[in-house]
């Protein structure tokens, strides 16, 4: 599939993107606790329900949520580990998105894409720091001036021996 191995961004944002399936297949399949009622003398009564059984259909609606954000993402990141502004962009964009839905839905859902919510942070940071620490994207030089260019052409021209497009030198002639 790959020529070679991707690049250490990508590897990290695919574990993000299992982290998020398995804590969907977690609240989807897995059994959680729910709490159904409190006796007389305070003892609890639970049974074991999953998502769709405790919050039906829009619990499962807004259990999708997060892997869909991670996808989404994880499509901004290039196998080839050579990203560019709206790469970063689409990737802090859904990384502040995944948190957010962690912050709103911690006590339904969202303690379970914690994991996945701190990979993706890491791949924004990994993403920043190759940039701007290893140097693998230099910064761009300074564009030349008219004038610097200009004096760049006279001394080349000076150099060669190509008479080409110079303008003709003038003798004076001598008078008598």
């Amino acid at each position: 599939m790959f020529s070679s191995f991707p690049d250490r961004t990508f590897v990290f944002a695919l574990i993000a993107l299992l982290m998020s399936i398995a804590a969907l297949a977690y609240l989807l399949f897995g059994q959680a606790i729910e709490i159904t009622g409190v006796g007389t003398d305070g003892e609890l009564y639970v049974k074991r329900v999953n998502v769709f059984e405790s919050h039906g259909m829009f619990g499962v609606a807004f259990a999708v949520i997060p892997p869909i954000i991670t996808l989404g993402a994880i499509m901004s990141v290039p196998p080839s580990g050579k990203s560019e502004t709206r790469h970063k962009f689409n990737l802090i964009f859904g990384t502040l998105l995944l948190w957010t839905f962690v912050g709103i839905f911690f006590r339904q859902l969202g303690a379970l894409y914690i994991p996945a919510a701190t990979m993706l942070t890491s791949v924004a940071v990994l993403m920043f720091i190759r940039q701007h620490a290893w140097g693998k994207n230099p910064p761009r030089p300074r564009a030349k001036t008219a004038r610097k260019l200009r004096e760049k052409a006279l001394r080349r021209n000076q150099r060669s021996g190509n008479t080409v497009g110079r303008r003709p030198r003038r003798r004076l002639r001598r008078r008598n």
